[in-house]
């Protein structure tokens, strides 16, 4: 049955709490820019847009927390709704406008990431099992699967997006296609924090004989500095 009053629900920690479990989210400002790239793609896909920060979420784990935002939107009387995050540079007013138009047929629709999640989950009230929703693997590699499976199951279709990446840890940065972030004040943000820094040097001498030889200030791993 063709749906029509659809909503945006936008799932994502505010700056400062996303900053807290992403440190290195607060260099050079990269959550405030991922907030506001997220911000201005809502705004622009049309749709009534639902903000559900760490202010309204409620729940003692992911699942029960996303659960209780999907309730807390359909209780509002949609009847379907696509959720986002806050975490995907590559998210474009497209791929809102595509998904829209999936629950408009009464299909559902997943936006897959290359680590086994999703960016966008777009299903309507009458597709939506708490239940289920609070036993998937979150966090995991497998719940992409999961909830198409799941779907599949009780034969829903489940429409597939086109998948990208997102940004969970510092290494996910350097694996980023720049190019393809439409957004040109985070696309340079990112740039800034992936550029391979300069080694600095020290000589010694042995005998007579000057080398050159890098003098390392990190004691362990950067990455796990950053994260």
């Amino acid at each position: 049955m063709p749906i029509q009053n659809i909503a945006l629900l936008v799932f994502a920690r505010s700056v400062e709490e996303e900053t807290k479990h992403k440190p290195f989210f607060a260099k050079r400002s990269l959550a405030k820019s991922l907030n506001i790239h997220t911000q201005n793609i809502a705004t622009q896909s049309g749709l009534p847009v639902i903000y559900v920060d760490e202010t309204k979420q409620t729940g003692f784990d992911f699942g029960s927390r996303f659960s209780n935002a999907l309730k807390l939107g359909f209780n509002k009387g949609y009847d379907a709704l696509i959720t986002i995050g806050n975490d995907c540079p590559f998210l474009q007013v497209k791929h809102i406008i595509e998904a829209k138009k999936v629950l408009e047929n009464g299909n559902t629709v997943l936006g897959p990431t290359y680590d086994g999640g999703f960016y966008l989950l777009g299903l309507s009230k009458e597709n939506f099992n708490p239940t289920t929703f609070n036993i998937f693997s979150w966090g995991t590699d497998r719940i992409f699967e999961e909830i198409k499976n799941d779907f599949l199951k009780n034969q829903h279709h489940c429409y597939t997006l086109q998948k990208l990446r997102d940004i969970d840890f510092f290494s996910d940065l350097e694996k980023l296609n720049l190019q393809n972030i439409c957004n040109v004040a985070l696309r340079k943000i990112i740039q800034a924090l992936t550029v391979t820094p300069i080694q600095n040097y020290a000589f010694i001498y042995i005998s007579e004989l000057k080398l050159l030889q890098p003098v390392i200030h990190n004691k362990g791993s950067p990455l796990l500095l950053t994260i």
